[in-house]
């Protein structure tokens, strides 16, 4: 233990404002638009042509760089439908669908019955608030939220919490749900929280920052819907699909998560759904899978041929485990760190691509099978694709049809009410390395693999 004399420390560092100030100024020299961003890569590459040294050089290495940008035409994916329990509709330009969700009932939603609330004294009246809040804003969305069994702390330390936790959960109540308000953003308390939660006594948790819970009225409002929202995917419910019309289909995400720190193991996520319209499953098909895609992320250039020799005969080997079972399988490696920005050219002006638009030819791999794919709307700045690499794919599956599909997996990330970069289950198995590597390092309780709880 380090025992720091107060009058002697100070603080190191950029101060608050300074550091917003800095922020702010990177945000905008990277967030720039379409436009002014070809205008600083045009005129880099004039200033190399221009340049007696640089042209030398690149003489050298044999090399010739254009003054401008690569043009070429690509397609645009048709929009897809979401599905809620009694709507369906197709989403704006903007592909979000935040309104609709939080006033809408979801596919399948899940009540709240019974659930602890631990929070310390000093932050009662803004637990009472929450609590109003969450038993108000429920109904639009189908949900019933009971009163908390609620259990206030004389402090905020990591043991009171635990100790006030271990006592609810043993209380011989039926817990679904610990609800947890921390005073700030303290990692110890989260990481405690969570390791009870997740490890040691099974109970999906929702650990929330008295920090998010203050402010203008409105933004309560909109925080304690999306925490409304978190839960039911916790409890097992779920939010919204799309139509995806492949039979018998299993989507797998892996991603890996590499801890900083030396001595450290990585963490694989691995997440699987074998339901053909949501994910995840809403309930066990039992009945094994014919085509199983996976979405394998964490994968650089050098490493292709490692995946297709390695990791996807494993894949195949351990269809073995049932007997006389022969799945089709696709293996899609995911990439997101390159440099290829996209534009859209629209009356003289670049501006950022519509989210859908697909490139598979001219700039892909002559080695792959491959493909970009723009899933998200940018909200600012350039629009970065995401890329997409064949390994396998035994369903013969053309194409049209693994772009279509990679798209509207994009659309299943239930924590965003929009489309995301990539597809949703490597984001949920990216939340789950994540979790495991950063939290808790070791493996979670077999009690919570069917539920979200890593949210």
């Amino acid at each position: 233990m380090v025992l720091l004399v107060p009058e002697l420390s100070f603080l190191t560092g950029l101060s608050d404002v300074r550091n917003n100030w800095v922020v702010k100024e990177v945000t905008r020299a990277v967030m720039q638009s379409p436009q002014q961003h070809y205008k600083h890569l045009t005129s880099l590459l004039h200033r190399i042509r221009d340049s007696p040294e640089a042209s030398q050089e690149l003489e050298r290495w044999g090399l010739r760089l254009d003054t401008d940008i690569h043009r070429t035409q690509g397609h645009t994916l048709p929009m897809e439908r979401i599905n809620l329990q009694r709507r369906s509709f197709f989403s704006g330009e903007e592909l979000s669908w935040h309104k609709e969700v939080t006033k809408e009932v979801p596919i399948a939603v899940v009540s709240l019955n019974s659930w602890l609330l631990v929070y310390p004294q000093r932050l009662q009246q803004l637990a009472s608030v929450l609590v109003g809040a969450m038993r108000s804003s429920c109904g639009s969305m189908g949900m019933q939220v009971a009163q908390p069994t609620a259990q206030k702390l004389q402090d905020d330390r990591v043991e009171s919490y635990i100790r006030s936790i271990r006592c609810g959960l043993g209380s011989g109540e039926n817990v679904q749900l610990l609800v947890c308000i921390i005073p700030t953003n303290r990692g110890d308390v989260y990481g405690a929280i969570k390791k009870l939660c997740c490890v040691q006594t099974p109970v999906p948790s929702q650990v929330i920052s008295a920090q998010t819970l203050t402010g203008h009225p409105g933004k309560l409002r909109t925080v304690v819907q999306k925490i409304l929202l978190q839960i039911n995917c916790k409890l097992g419910g779920q939010l919204w699909g799309v139509d995806i019309p492949l039979k018998q289909l299993m989507v797998v995400g892996m991603d890996v998560h590499h801890s900083p720190s030396p001595g450290i193991r990585s963490v694989i996520g691995f997440v699987a759904n074998s339901s053909p319209f949501v994910f995840p499953p809403p309930q066990l098909n039992h009945s094994l899978p014919m085509k199983i895609v996976v979405y394998r992320d964490g994968v650089s250039d050098s490493q292709l041929h490692t995946v297709l020799r390695y990791e996807v005969p494993q894949i195949q080997k351990s269809f073995q485990s049932f007997e006389n079972y022969q799945p089709s399988l696709v293996v899609m490696v995911v990439q997101k760190q390159f440099g290829t920005s996209f534009y859209s050219l629209e009356g003289g002006e670049f501006t950022c691509v519509p989210p859908g638009t697909v490139l598979d030819h001219t700039i892909t791999s002559s080695d792959w099978q491959d493909f970009f794919l723009l899933a998200h709307h940018s909200w600012q700045g350039c629009s970065i694709p995401t890329r997409y690499i064949c390994m396998c794919n035994t369903a013969n599956l053309s194409p049209e049809h693994l772009q279509r599909l990679t798209f509207k997996l994009c659309h299943l990330y239930w924590n965003w009410p929009g489309t995301i970069r990539v597809p949703a289950p490597c984001k949920y198995a990216h939340r789950l390395a994540a979790l495991v590597g950063q939290v808790l390092h070791q493996e979670p309780s077999a009690c919570l693999r069917e539920q979200l709880f890593f949210l």
